[in-house]
């Protein structure tokens, strides 16, 4: 029986997937442009925490074979990034040697972490709730990572440590059932909670503007620099994290609030069901985007800014055509079943007893 889809969650998952490639095209400019920047930095504040609440809402305990699965993708896709950024960026096939970097597997490439991260979060959630604070410990763990300089780039494992609280607010999101009792207060336009999720996003974009304005904001959102980069305290740089994790969750369930329920969106909606797909393929397009793209896109902006969010949609749009997902599917929805050892009842009896 196939499982029925909440048509909101495919909406917004199609928003932000949309978003995020059409940041990624737009990186370039970033340091040139402030129009650029100013949208490059509204996109990150929100696209990946509200990727991971999703995760973390629909996080279910005991999926071996979910993290099995995904875990299989990441190294598949890191192979496969591997040999197109160098094909891409060197013009050279990519050496298997043991020095390689193609065969550091756990060095994720780019966009990788994300895919790593669901593996690692859904593996030592279960573990992590029998704990009497969970979230309380993640966000101390997040600013105790965030405070040391030197960190290991394997598991991109400041990344994870940093956006795993996002991960479990999810969590106690569904569990707590805060979502659906705010969905049913802000069904309509006639009810207060939806104005107020209009005005949390109008205050944002204007915070926004200030921040990017005043520098360092773009570097604060990617979570992957210690206090020292901003030449913060720990007790400075633990407030302003906190507040951080604070607003950007009320931003995300704002937005949330802002997304049609019931109906489902066009376009977007498909994007969110197939968001997987173009998350794994766009990447390598916006590389071969980058290498050609032409003198004349950056010396105007504004006909940048409409190349990129044409050329985003053009890219979402052809990764969700049938031929497309059929000739990807085995290598983003690999079926690993066969990889697992099939549980006796009287071994999950065992189990369910200790």
């Amino acid at each position: 029986m196939a499982k029925q889809r909440i048509p909101w969650f495919d909406n917004m998952k199609g928003i932000l997937i949309f978003l995020m490639v059409f940041g990624h095209l737009i990186e370039t400019y970033r340091d040139s442009y402030f129009s650029a920047h100013y949208l490059y930095n509204v996109i990150y504040s929100f696209h990946m925490p509200l990727f991971i609440l999703i995760s973390g809402y629909f996080f279910r305990p005991n999926r071996i074979d979910r993290i099995v699965q995904v875990l299989s993708v990441f190294v598949i896709w890191q192979l496969i990034n591997g040999v197109f950024q160098k094909l891409i960026n060197d013009n050279e096939i990519v050496s298997f040697s043991s020095d390689s970097r193609i065969m550091d597997i756990f060095d994720p490439y780019w966009a990788m972490w994300f895919l790593l991260g669901i593996a690692v979060w859904s593996a030592i959630t279960p573990y992590v709730l029998r704990l009497r604070y969970p979230l309380l410990i993640a966000l101390g763990l997040a600013i105790w990572i965030s405070y040391v300089d030197d960190v290991t780039k394997w598991f991109s494992l400041r990344k994870l440590i940093n956006f795993y609280p996002y991960f479990l607010i999810g969590y106690y999101l569904a569990n707590k059932n805060i979502v659906m009792s705010l969905k049913k207060r802000a069904h309509s336009w006639k009810q207060p909670f939806r104005w107020g999720a209009i005005a949390i996003v109008l205050a944002y974009f204007g915070s926004a503007l200030f921040l990017t304005k005043k520098g360092g904001f773009t570097e604060l959102l990617f979570m992957s620099k210690s206090y020292d980069y901003f030449d913060w305290s720990f007790l400075k740089g633990g407030t302003i994290q906190l507040i951080l994790y604070g607003a950007i969750t009320i931003l995300s369930i704002a937005l949330m609030l802002l997304v049609p329920q019931e109906k489902k969106l066009a376009f977007f909606n498909k994007l969110g069901v197939y968001s997987l797909f173009i998350y794994m393929i766009h990447t390598n397009i916006v590389r071969l985007f980058r290498k050609f793209e032409t003198e004349l896109l950056t010396l105007h902006i504004a006909l940048a800014l409409v190349i990129c969010l044409l050329f985003a949609a053009a890219i979402c749009w052809l990764v969700t055509r049938q031929p497309v997902l059929n000739f990807f599917k085995p290598l983003i929805q690999p079926k690993m079943r066969w990889s697992l050892k099939q549980v006796n009842d009287h071994s999950k009896q065992k189990e369910v007893a200790s």
